[in-house]
C-alpha cells in the first residue's frame, strides 16, 4: 500500500495528472477501510487544494504515519479469537 501512495505521488510531481488520480482511486478501492479511505482523500485533497507539490514526501509521509496509527488502535482480538480453528485443534485447543 505505501509503494502505491509513494508511486501516486510521484506521478503527481511529475505532471500526470491521470495516473494520479487513477492510482489514487485504486489505492481507495483496494484499502480496505473507510478511516483509510477518508485519511487519504483528506490528506490528497488538502495538498492539492493548497498546491504543495513541493512538500509532497513529507506529506507521504504524515499520510503514511496517520494511517498506522489509525490502524493500530483497532482492537486485536485476544485469546483464542486471535488464533485460527485449526491451529487452536493443533494445540490441543477447543474445536
Amino acid at each position: 500500500m505505501v509503494v502505491l501512495l509513494l508511486i501516486t505521488f510521484i506521478a503527481w510531481s511529475l505532471n500526470i495528472t491521470w495516473l494520479f488520480f487513477g492510482l489514487l482511486i485504486l489505492f481507495i478501492l483496494t484499502s480496505g477501510s473507510v478511516a483509510i479511505s477518508v485519511i487519504t482523500l483528506l490528506g490528497v485533497g488538502a495538498l492539492y487544494l493548497l498546491d504543495l507539490k513541493d512538500y509532497w514526501f513529507i506529506a507521504l509521509f504524515g499520510i503514511v504515519a496517520v494511517i498506522l496509527l489509525v490502524e493500530s488502535r483497532k482492537k486485536q482480538p485476544k485469546g483464542e479469537e486471535y488464533y485460527s480453528p485449526e491451529l487452536m485443534q493443533l494445540l490441543g485447543g477447543v474445536e
